[in-house]
């Protein structure tokens, strides 16, 4: 009986040497250490390498799910309560930039067939229009943190294209002969995003190097296209009749657009984690957005919030590149 009685203690007494604090992460990984302090941001702990030498190390208070702290006390070891609060991270303030291409979805299909149809070929055509849905984009943002894993802020994006051709047009000409009219179009787009943001972050891979990032925002878009022309006009007397070339001149057709509506953005990005402030990746975006009304004006009348037979649609993806920063 005292022998049962030893071998119980022995292997009662082994059981609590080899006890060991576990942490858990927000990636559901247990850390097997012996917690030296628990402080309101960090764990301060000693985890055993390989070589059986102990090292110190210390984990963020909002990278921690939970926590097991075996405690000697009174021959019995006891197991603390696990953190049921999630407390703010140690860095609460992201900013992030973007920036890359874009494409438009605007139907330029009414434009296309006036084009056509006053002579225009239609791969040139076609190469201006191009040209006007595909262009760059440029985000920047910012972001208060409520937890490790969501935060939220203000969202902002600017989509640009341009496009610039020289076309000939048929005209009218005398005695049966062939007649053309040269135009040069210059046309640029911008379109502003701007409004509230919520941003979700999770982790890729165990070591947190890898972070998968959504935003959606609400927001206001504002839209504003600028056309520059130049058209060689021809003109004629009450006769209609020259000896020689008749007198020609530049005619200018500028003109402006602008229109304010609703737009709605999402974003998703993949980062790796260059340090744990600083990452950069591979991002992209969509902003939908339709414009009802429009202001209208060139160098002869003005029309002020006009409501539009068939709305526009504005919306485009942005796809690129982006660096966030954390502090």
């Amino acid at each position: 009986m005292k022998k049962l009685f030893v071998v119980l203690l022995f292997f009662m007494l082994l059981g609590v040497t080899k006890a060991q604090d576990r942490i858990i992460t927000v990636q559901k990984d247990t850390i097997e250490c012996h917690i030296m302090s628990v402080g309101p941001d960090r764990i301060n702990y000693e985890q055993q390498t390989s070589g059986k030498y102990l090292v110190g190390k210390s984990i963020a208070i909002s990278d921690v799910y939970q926590y097991f702290r075996v405690q000697q006390s009174k021959g019995a070891g006891r197991i603390d309560q696990p953190i049921t609060e999630r407390k703010k991270p140690e860095r609460c303030y992201l900013i992030g930039i973007k920036g890359g291409l874009a494409h438009s979805f605007t139907d330029f299909t009414d434009f296309r067939n006036m084009m056509t149809g006053s002579g225009v070929a239609a791969s040139e055509i076609d190469d201006y229009i191009g040209k006007l849905k595909n262009g760059f984009h440029i985000n920047a943002e910012f972001y208060y943190l409520l937890t490790t894993y969501m935060g939220i802020g203000v969202d902002y994006s600017l989509f640009y294209s341009a496009s610039q051709g020289d076309f000939l047009f048929n005209g009218y000409g005398g005695m049966n002969l062939p007649f053309y009219v040269k135009e040069s179009l210059n046309e640029k787009l911008y379109t502003h995003f701007v409004g509230p943001s919520v941003y979700f972050r999770q982790l890729g891979d165990r070591k947190g190097k890898i972070k998968i990032s959504e935003t959606l925002s609400p927001g206001i878009v504002f839209f504003r296209g600028e056309s520059r022309g130049t058209e060689y006009q021809i003109y004629w007397d009450d006769s209609g009749f020259y000896s020689g070339n008749p007198p020609m001149y530049f005619n200018k057709a500028n003109a402006v657009i602008k229109s304010l509506a609703f737009g709605v953005k999402a974003g998703f990005s993949v980062e790796y984690c260059v340090s744990p402030q600083l990452s950069a990746g591979l991002a992209g975006n969509f902003t939908w957005a339709k414009l009802h009304k429009a202001t209208f004006k060139d160098f002869i009348s003005e029309m002020k919030d006009q409501k539009l037979e068939n709305a526009i649609n504005v919306s485009h993806i942005n796809y690129g590149f982006t660096v966030r920063y954390n502090f």
